[in-house]
């Protein structure tokens, strides 16, 4: 049984003089069996056989070649100036923020220190106004509050960013990780906190602008000295919080490698903080019908 259409077969279609018969193929057939061309098949032998390319073919690649070329380079060569061009202006640019940067740094310090001259000096005619009980409640009050310098032994916690700080956000000190540290020496017993010299007061903030960790106004940066004054066993307290099991564990981790440690320090010193800009509020004024008056505080004269 035929399972397809059958080959035509071959036809004789001479015979020669000699007698040998001349065959001649149908040419669908022959097109069927070859689709290629010729010319094609040819080409693809001598490709492989490493044999020359036709001499037209080989003037169209050199020369297609030629202009890719040409057109890298000069793209490159426009490149090259542009940069050049650029660079003595943002060489400039850099060194005049750098200036401008470092004298509103010095700005700062001097503003800081003038600061703090005028809070002595309000001390000091306060003082000679008071008697001596108020004068020593006023020390105690403002010692507590972070207003005046105070001395004492305590603990100073120190934090350094990981050496994968660039790539691993766990490897960076965070503010949270110094708001946590400040809250767990609080608790510990901590009466005087500062961070790289800024005293705390409680309305000092920690937070982060940018990249960039602020206490109150002030930038600071790694190392990190968490400083407090407080009773003896502190640092025991601190060491058994949960705050110092984490950071523990970033420092231990291989990944992170976060600088912790806790050290007992005797005749710590920490400076007073700047006083802060204080907000009053005013009770109502009684109106001419005996009833009060509506309050112009935002929070409804509450604070």
């Amino acid at each position: 049984m035929s399972t397809g259409p059958e080959r035509e077969p071959v036809q004789p279609v001479s015979t020669p003089p000699s007698g040998q018969r001349v065959w001649q193929t149908d040419m669908l057939t022959d097109l069927f069996q070859d689709p290629l061309d010729g010319g094609y098949a040819d080409a693809a032998r001598a490709r492989r056989e490493g044999g020359p390319l036709p001499s037209a073919t080989r003037w169209t690649r050199r020369g297609f070649t030629v202009v890719v070329c040409m057109v890298i380079g000069v793209l490159l060569a426009v490149a090259y100036l542009q940069v050049i061009a650029r660079a003595p202006a943002r060489a400039t640019t850099r060194t005049e923020l750098i200036k401008d940067i470092n004298r509103r740094t010095a700005d700062t310090d001097k503003l800081d220190q003038s600061a703090e001259s005028l809070q002595d000096e309000v001390n000091g005619l306060r003082e000679r106004e008071l008697d001596d009980t108020s004068i020593g409640r006023l020390r105690e009050l403002e010692a507590a509050t972070g207003l005046r310098k105070v001395t004492g032994d305590g603990v100073v916690v120190t934090l350094t960013d990981g050496p994968n700080a660039g790539t691993e956000r766990l490897a960076r000190v965070l503010d949270l990780d110094l708001q946590l540290v400040t809250n767990a020496l609080w608790a510990a017993g901590a009466e005087a906190i500062s961070i790289n010299g800024r005293r705390l007061t409680s309305v000092t903030p920690i937070r982060t602008a940018g990249s960039a960790i602020l206490i109150g106004n002030a930038h600071v940066i790694g190392p990190y000295e968490v400083a407090a004054i407080g009773p003896s066993d502190m640092a025991d307290k601190f060491n058994d919080t949960q705050t110092a099991d984490t950071l523990r564990k970033l420092r231990d981790d291989k990944r992170y490698e976060v600088g912790f440690d806790v050290d007992e320090k005797d005749d710590l010193e920490l400076p007073a903080a700047v006083m802060p800009r204080l907000q009053f509020a005013h009770g109502p004024s009684p109106s001419p019908s005996g009833s009060p008056a509506p309050s112009t505080s935002p929070s409804g004269g509450g604070k």
